[in-house]
């Protein structure tokens, strides 16, 4: 089985790039990969299972990932883990003297992977608490308020002495086939019913148009299901064509109800669309969207569009993009 996902991974690195090889029946299309192509390493998400930091209540940050390579898992050496805190609703809560630097929470040996899972692979649950996080931030829970956020990061150290994280990834794996961010965003937020902003809703564009190619359009405007993702306040509107007029490109928009606003943690669009790296979605921590916590009749998400990987050509400057969606 190891064997069997060795060449999926190597062969999934080689799809964007394949077609512009001129074809040669003689040749054997996994030795030509093998011997042309430096694969890398992932950490694919396999579940989220906590984001959220939901005020007054006790919470943490959960995630179960599943760590892959060319070897099946034998080049694992152990996980960094880091975290960055930033103070998005600095007129609520004071945090002077907060530490806004990343700071470690430690490491992650290869010896605390499992690898009785699906496909042999190496795999982990990493945890932390609220506790933890504001220690290492330096704050106490008074001085925090919804929309302020953790920013969590992993870094893959192999026995090969090459480490993996989210400033040497590509689109395909950060927010494509591979499901591998390297990092994750926990929020703070304010409480909402479990049946809040979950339906289906009618999407309008209000502002935005990609500025690349001659687009003329970025979302298309259709209903959608919005339903709840992991914890209370997280929603996601579901398979939204991005960019419709260059292809087939559908992904979810992932959103979090934060105290009267919306918050898009970092992601990539139209699952994992670019040009030489990934088109992102982020809120940016000032650009908001807006729901009222005793309607959700009307709500908008906010947002900045940019592309932030390395090397990416694509869109040519950064811009805002503003969805309204209506209850039907």
């Amino acid at each position: 089985m190891k064997n069997l996902f060795k060449y999926i991974f190597i062969g999934a690195i080689f799809i964007g790039f394949s077609a512009c090889e001129e074809d040669d029946g003689d040749e054997n299309i996994t030795v030509l990969v093998q011997d042309t192509v430096e694969t890398g390493a992932v950490l694919r998400t396999i579940q989220i299972i906590s984001n959220e930091l939901p005020i007054g209540l006790d919470a943490g940050f959960s995630v179960q990932i599943e760590e892959q390579d060319e070897l099946g898992g034998d080049l694992l050496q152990s996980v960094d883990v880091f975290a960055t805190f930033a103070d998005n609703s600095p007129d609520d809560g004071d945090t002077t003297g907060a530490n806004f630097s990343e700071f470690s929470l430690g490491t992650i040996d290869a010896t605390e992977f499992t690898d009785d899972q699906p496909f042999g692979l190496p795999r982990v649950t990493l945890s932390y608490s609220s506790d933890v996080l504001n220690a290492g931030a330096g704050v106490t829970p008074d001085q925090l308020f919804g929309g302020d956020t953790y920013t969590v990061r992993l870094s893959l150290n192999l026995t090969d002495g090459r480490v993996f994280s989210v400033n040497n990834a590509g689109g395909i794996i950060t927010g494509g086939f591979f499901n591998s961010p390297f990092q994750y965003a926990v929020t703070v937020t304010c409480p909402v019913d479990a049946a809040y902003a979950v339906g289906n809703y009618a999407l309008d564009v209000t502002t935005g148009v990609f500025p690349d190619f001659g687009a003329t359009q970025d979302f298309t405007e259709a209903t959608y299901s919005v339903t709840a993702g992991t914890g209370d306040t997280e929603r996601i509107v579901n398979d939204v064509p991005f960019l419709p007029e260059f292809g087939d490109f559908v992904g979810p928009i992932t959103f979090n109800l934060v105290c009267g606003q919306t918050i898009l943690p970092n992601q990539a669009l139209g699952g994992g669309v670019g040009c030489g790296g990934a088109i992102q979605g982020d809120s940016m921590g000032t650009d908001f969207g807006a729901y009222d916590p005793a309607d959700d009749s009307v709500f908008t998400i906010g947002f900045i569009i940019t592309a932030g990987d390395s090397g990416s050509t694509c869109p040519s400057a950064p811009y805002s993009s503003v969805l309204t969606l209506t209850r039907q």
